[in-house]
């Protein structure tokens, strides 16, 4: 599991989800509280609209200090194709901060991808 060091008072939290090169596929992310078995929030998209797969965590950013943030990722990959990177990132201020990335490989109707990041705040 990565670790990502955040700026308690540098601005929004975001979190994004990226399937690159796109292909058919949906998420769920679950933000953790720390030290619990306990969903704070969720979170939820799919790679086939236009809609952003990015979302802010809610204020104040010292709360989400040592939850985890986990992308369960579902990727259709056809044959022929080449693999596909699928991405959790967690940013502020427009920067990248860091995450978590699989590969998924071509040929399978379906497969699931779980991404963790836990966050420590500087």
């Amino acid at each position: 599991m990565q670790t990502v060091n955040f700026d308690p008072a540098g601005g929004p939290i975001v979190v994004r989800v990226e399937c690159v090169p796109n292909r058919n596929g949906s998420y769920k992310v679950l933000l953790w509280e720390a030290g619990k078995n306990q969903v704070v929030k969720e979170y939820a998209g799919n790679f086939i609209n236009a809609d952003d797969d990015a979302f802010t965590l809610d204020p104040p950013d010292s709360a989400h200090d040592g939850r985890l943030v986990e992308a369960l990722v579902v990727v259709a990959i056809p044959s022929g194709v080449g693999p596909s990177d699928v991405t959790l990132s967690v940013l502020q201020k427009g920067l990248v901060l860091g995450g978590d990335t699989a590969i998924v490989a071509p040929g399978s109707p379906a497969q699931m991808v779980d991404l963790y990041v836990k966050l420590v705040k500087r």
